[in-house]
């Protein structure tokens, strides 16, 4: 092809418009902490030998959260690093037939458990945990309100005073 015939044949092309970039999409927060999760399962599921070898391989290097139920009702709350043994321990002790089915949360970082079962059990009172999860001094809310409230109770005693 001559020079002369691809200046002719690219002035007869239409200009198109650029492209505009796309902007990548940003990655989802979504599964950064909880890496599985099961339905309700019921409790003859721990007898199985090979219910006991499926949850313990997709448990590895994984802790998590259990949730005990009765009927439908929320029963207990409990984190371990072991789920399979933590929930045959449940079997076996106080707790035995007072449950039927259990959910896990397998969850990616130990070091967010003890906070995840202390929200779980503030937010649910399960009536099977005899303990409800206590937050860090300085991270209960309730005395910084407290103190919020009682200030404007003494500025509204203040301005009632000052009405009289």
């Amino acid at each position: 092809m001559k020079d002369t015939d691809r200046a002719e044949k690219t002035a007869q092309e239409p200009v198109r418009p650029e492209k505009k970039l796309r902007t990548p999409k940003k990655k989802s927060n979504k599964g950064a902490l909880v890496k599985g999760m099961s339905k309700r399962l019921p409790v003859e599921l721990l007898d199985e030998p090979s219910f006991k070898d499926g949850l313990q391989q997709i448990m590895r290097d994984y802790a998590g959260v259990y949730a005990l139920y009765k009927k439908n009702k929320l029963y207990y709350v409990g984190l371990a690093t072991n789920l399979y043994w933590r929930l045959r321990g449940h079997t076996k002790n106080r707790n035995r037939g007072k449950w039927d089915s259990f959910a896990i949360f397998r969850v990616d970082r130990v070091r967010y458990l003890k906070d995840i079962e202390t929200l779980l059990l503030c937010v649910a009172a399960p009536p099977g945990n005899k303990v409800s999860g206590r937050l860090h001094r300085d991270a209960d809310l309730t005395r910084v309100l407290q103190r919020i409230q009682s200030e404007q109770l003494r500025r509204l005693k203040r301005i009632k005073m000052a009405m009289r």
